[in-house]
């Protein structure tokens, strides 16, 4: 069987003229690319274990029946058959994910049908009662600036996770977004996991995200002046002398046992190991004792970079306004009241 992949294009009618080949696959492969790769990762994922329920239970999976998709959708809840019960956000994108793959097998499965409508909404009224949103603790401007402070830059592990650190936190990444970026331009070459790339000039710290979350179509800058984070571009300036950076190629790499600088790039699972490590060695320097360095550790993650940096911002009252174009995050448009902006910012 054919592989089927999000983003396809529908197949040919038979009454449709045929097209050259070469422009039929170009067209395809645009027509992926309007996902991000993270996404049709995990639309494949959750595809693949749609199709592996059905093939177990009988049932056909393209076209799949409305009321197949709701009797799926109910098993992802419950976990049943030795799996583990999934959280509404999760059954959300692999309910995205069937959706499509239909849309683009040329099938129409309506989310709102009322078989599918009624048992996504009691999924959703039951999870409301039992799960809350595991919230990142965010490290703070003072945080920032001890882990910072601990880590001898003459050592490479220590160097990079400083630079990581600091990167990460100054100009408010995603953990994806900080572990793709290349050293002065982009690298050649394909590469999934590049999203941009680092500069580091006489205005500081210059970050180019070619690809993110907040935006798939155009190229986003974000600048972080050494006059404001100082302790970022010294960061990054000894990292990249003690790695011997060359244009193109991955910032943040890993390190060996022995200290060695490798040629890959960190996987953004990476960004939230070092944070916990480092905040536990931190923790513990500090004279906190191992339990209390495990749940302080238990609350961080590589999300609390970014979230450190949106709390400390407000914390020094910077508007609303401007901490979202830092982030990137863009500004939902059904909020009853505007964010505020202080009177000397209008």
């Amino acid at each position: 069987m054919q592989e089927k992949r999000p983003g396809a294009l529908a197949p040919r009618r038979a009454d449709e003229v045929a097209l050259p080949a070469e422009l039929v696959e170009s067209a395809r492969e645009y027509a992926r690319d309007a996902l991000a790769k993270r996404t049709q990762a995990a639309y494949a994922r959750a595809w693949a274990g749609f199709e592996a329920w059905c093939a177990e239970k009988g049932v056909q999976s393209l076209p799949a029946a409305p009321e197949t998709v709701a009797v799926w959708l109910a098993s992802l809840a419950d976990g049943k058959g030795g799996r583990k019960a999934l959280a509404r956000s999760s059954i959300d994108q692999a309910f995205s994910a069937v959706i499509v793959y239909h849309r683009d097998a040329g099938y129409a499965l309506d989310r709102k049908h009322k078989a599918i409508k009624k048992v996504w909404q009691g999924i959703c009224n039951t999870k409301a009662k039992t799960q809350t949103k595991r919230q990142a603790r965010p490290l703070m401007a003072d945080d920032l600036q001890a882990l910072i402070k601990a880590l001898s830059p003459e050592i490479p592990a220590k160097a990079r996770d400083a630079a990581l650190l600091a990167v990460g936190w100054a100009a408010a990444l995603r953990r994806s977004e900080l572990v793709g970026l290349d050293w002065q331009r982009l690298g050649d070459g394909k590469d999934a996991a590049r999203t941009g790339f680092l500069q580091l000039d006489d205005r500081g710290l210059v970050i180019t995200l070619m690809v993110s979350k907040a935006s798939q179509d155009k190229a986003d800058t974000v600048m972080v002046p050494c006059a404001d984070m100082p302790a970022a571009c010294q960061a990054v300036e000894r990292w990249a002398e003690l790695a011997r950076l060359a244009p193109g190629q991955p910032v943040f790499r890993p390190v060996d046992q022995h200290q060695a600088i490798g040629d890959g790039r960190l996987t953004d699972r990476s960004v939230a190991r070092i944070v916990k490590s480092r905040v536990h060695k931190l923790a513990r320097l500090r004279g906190k004792s191992e339990t209390e360095a495990d749940e302080l550790v238990a609350l961080v993650s590589g999300h609390s970079l970014r979230a450190g940096y949106a709390t400390s911002a407000a914390a020094r009252d910077m508007p609303g306004y401007r901490i979202q174009q830092h982030t990137r995050q863009p500004r939902a448009t059904n909020h009853k009241a505007p964010l505020k902006r202080r009177r000397d910012d209008r």
